[in-house]
């Protein structure tokens, strides 16, 4: 069990989106102030001893801003995840129609193209529109992901948005839904240094994640890597882990 936790050397460590500056902010002062990283990140190694961060990557950019040497992560095998997309959800703000559709790269339909990808679903009202882009019928990963970033960035610091399931029925408002990328799109999008907008994918993995670990900062931050600090806290883990099989409802306040 504990062996699906690993001290990863920083510079292997990779995330696949961007981070949010002012939740990344918040995590690096709560790290620093704590002395502790509570919750070790979930990752999934891919190729070249890289480690993809699923789950955690504003715990992995604190760390990263904090100068941190080493990462504890819980490594988790690849049949263990599915891959979807998050919608955004807008309430009621038809500015964000008039400001998305100033950006020439785009054009709407009201049904779906066939032989040519979209770029995003705009459900307005419960009315789908299909986003496609004006320049080219089959789109590359790294042109689709600009162009996406170019969607995200019209809303992002402008308007109240919230992250929904993708299936997820709103009557009202607007809801932005994306494609879903395969993980083999994901690992092409880490080795070409590409970085996807925040909130738009999501990772389900199947297994238990390991909590309240509480890392010590010293142990991640200091310049050399000490074998007995780990198998020490190795063992205080192995003596004080409890497995929950009942649902729980955990409060993050």
């Amino acid at each position: 069990m504990l062996s699906a936790l690993r001290v990863v050397p920083i510079e292997q460590i990779f995330l696949h989106e961007e981070y949010e500056v002012e939740r990344l902010k918040s995590i690096c002062k709560k790290i620093k102030d704590e002395q502790k990283l509570k919750n070790p990140p979930i990752a999934l190694q891919i190729n070249n001893g890289k480690y993809l961060i699923l789950d955690g990557a504003h715990r992995t950019s604190s760390l990263q801003a904090l100068n941190c040497k080493r990462m504890v992560v819980q490594v988790v095998e690849s049949e263990l995840i599915s891959i979807d997309s998050w919608a955004h959800y807008i309430p009621n703000d038809r500015n964000f129609i008039a400001d998305f559709k100033k950006n020439p790269n785009f054009y709407w339909s009201d049904v779906p193209i066939q032989k040519q990808n979209f770029l995003a679903i705009i459900t307005i009202d419960g009315n789908n529109h299909y986003i496609y882009s004006k320049f080219m019928n089959q789109l590359d990963l790294t042109v689709m992901v600009d162009l996406w970033k170019q969607i995200v960035n019209v809303y992002t610091d402008k308007y109240h948005f919230q992250r929904i399931s993708n299936n997820e029925l709103k009557e009202d408002g607007i809801v932005i839904r994306y494609p879903s990328l395969d993980l083999k799109q994901i690992a092409q999008i880490v080795e070409e240094g590409i970085l996807l907008p925040a909130g738009v994918t999501k990772f389900t993995i199947n297994c238990g994640r390991f909590l309240n670990l509480n890392v010590p900062l010293s142990f991640i931050i200091r310049e050399d890597y000490v074998e007995e600090d780990w198998k020490e806290m190795l063992n205080l883990w192995r003596e004080s882990i409890r497995l929950y099989t009942d649902p729980i409802y955990l409060c993050e306040i």
